[in-house]
């Protein structure tokens, strides 16, 4: 079992955006040892973020296309966009060999299973899926290589 209060402050996607939980009672949010946050703030940082100024070296900064592509209808070409631009959002060191794969569920619902292998570590999965506006999250540690 992982200690919840090692790593980062984790941040879990929500129907209304992102939150940190708080679980105890000394203010103490519950932490992240993976990769996860790492992939969401790729993902879902969009292109132009202000912050980025306070970062001289452009190999810093982020932001990417992703919600963007992903509003885009239900094409052929659209889902393979939504691949490609996960793969460009997750090109970092940290996070190793990265996969994509987006699958359509039903009328404007989509999957995009993430595979992350950061180097000499398991791989880790992580699944989006998008319903309507919002966006779920699950997360889990894999075996193996991809």
């Amino acid at each position: 079992m992982t200690d919840i209060y090692q790593g980062d402050p984790k941040i879990r996607i929500t129907e209304n955006g992102a939150e940190i939980d708080f679980p105890g009672d000394g203010g103490q949010p519950e932490m992240d040892q993976g990769v996860e946050n790492l992939v969401l703030i790729s993902l879902f940082t969009r292109q132009g973020w202000p912050g980025n100024y306070y970062f001289k070296n452009i190999d810093n900064q982020i932001g990417s296309d992703y919600e963007i592509t992903a509003e885009k209808p239900i094409t052929l070409s659209s889902i393979e966009a939504l691949r490609q631009s996960t793969i460009k959002a997750l090109k970092n060191q940290a996070l190793g060999d990265v996969d994509s794969a987006v699958t359509v569920l039903s009328q404007g619902q989509r999957r995009n299973v993430i595979k992350v292998q950061p180097p000499n570590e398991n791989i880790n999965e992580i699944v989006l899926q998008k319903n309507g506006l919002n966006w779920i999250l699950q997360a889990a540690k894999g075996q193996g290589e991809l």
